[in-house]
């Protein structure tokens, strides 16, 4: 549930763009600012939330988090202007990033490498399933009772989670390993993982890689609605087919993990991202736009991306087994930081081509792929996890 929670935050409004747009007198550039505002929101969060989640606990911060969500969604739900919906949308970005983490962290509390890799995987399968959900959900609410039932839907969702993580959920950090939360302490535990290079590649790969995918997703209104002309509760025709790659995947790593070493995994998965990229920029440049031609690559690439993600997730948790809130953090700091970069700078700098989505997949994906030859070389026979 609570990594449904993110994906959400994301995508039940985006078929909602227009009408926004349009209430509050705005251009698409300031409605996508409202998704980056928020990314880079839960960003900066995740530094603090993980300090915290390492020194009282999973559970209070979990709480603590979605109590301050489940406010600003409903302060979202009753702004009047933009300006009002761009500072609720940045609370709810800083409210959200706990549970977040504290939740990733918990995985690993509980389980060793392997089962946390498998556990994530099957998470992630979860995760999968709420963007294709999300836009459909937000497409009937918004048909049914307007764009502001989207914020209420979301304030009810944490409602929810909060009143069951009140009955069952258990604290998986013994106060024995707790740390301390001195500002000194907690600044260098955070200098610390951005001292340790194979930290900070394994993290640029997993942002840099997410972020070739998720072009896709802050840009759908662009996508969907200005060049394949569907119509806001259409949403799933893209994201249906899509987290369907996802979800397969997700289950493909869950499996793998039992008979391949990470780095294989990573290898094969990450080389396969770079050649279907490769061959989306070509077909953009040599096939008509059509829904076909540019869905059908995105499910091969997100099938790829959903194996590795499980897989690169325990690995970074794994380079600071003593500090995995901060960790956590700074993982979800940097991949958030650079999503909410790509929402409001590179999306917004696209325009409403598909080439320039295809092009823009393909760099990002280079940068992924070159850091992790780099990594390759400098730990030669040594493994990940």
């Amino acid at each position: 549930m609570l990594s449904m929670i993110g994906p959400f935050s994301i995508d039940t409004y985006l078929p909602s763009f227009p009408d926004i747009e349009q209430d509050f007198a705005i251009t698409r550039g300031l409605m996508t600012q409202t998704l980056g505002a928020y990314l880079i929101a839960f960003a900066f969060s995740t530094l603090i939330w993980g300090a915290v989640a390492d020194w009282i606990g999973r559970k209070p911060v979990i709480m603590l988090s979605l109590v301050s969500y489940l406010l600003a969604s409903v302060a979202c739900a009753l702004a009047s202007n933009y300006e009002q919906l761009l500072i609720f949308r940045i609370l709810q970005g800083l409210g959200v990033g706990g549970a977040l983490i504290s939740g990733r962290a918990m995985v690993r509390d509980f389980l060793p490498t392997k089962e946390a890799q498998k556990v994530m995987a099957h998470s992630m399968m979860l995760f999968a399933i709420s963007p294709a959900i999300a836009p459909i959900i937000g497409g009937w609410l918004h048909d049914a009772f307007g764009w502001r039932s989207v914020f209420w839907f979301l304030a009810i969702y944490a409602g929810v989670i909060v009143i069951y993580a009140i009955l069952m959920v258990k604290e998986s950090l013994p106060k024995e390993k707790r740390n301390s939360i001195h500002i000194n302490k907690v600044t260098r535990v955070y200098l610390n993982t951005l001292a340790n290079p194979h930290f900070v590649r394994l993290v640029l790969i997993n942002a840099f890689g997410f972020a070739s995918f998720f072009i896709f997703i802050a840009g759908a209104p662009t996508l969907l609605i200005d060049i394949l002309h569907y119509k806001p509760h259409e949403f799933y025709y893209l994201f249906v087919p899509v987290v369907s790659g996802i979800m397969f995947g997700a289950l493909v790593s869950s499996r793998l993990v039992n008979h391949f070493e990470s780095k294989q995994m990573i290898n094969s998965f990450l080389s396969l991202m770079l050649v279907i990229a490769l061959i989306n920029t070509i077909l953009s440049y040599t096939i008509q736009i059509s829904p076909l031609r540019s869905i059908v690559p995105l499910i091969f690439y997100a099938f790829c991306l959903a194996t590795i993600m499980p897989v690169l997730g325990i690995s970074i948790i794994n380079c600071f087994p003593n500090n995995r809130g901060a960790a956590s953090a700074m993982q979800s700091f940097v991949q958030m930081g650079f999503n909410g970069i790509t929402a409001n700078v590179i999306v917004a700098a696209l325009g409403a081509s598909a080439t320039n989505f295809t092009l823009a997949q393909l760099t990002l994906v280079c940068f992924a792929f070159i850091l992790w030859q780099i990594d390759k070389k400098q730990r030669i026979n040594k493994p990940i996890a």
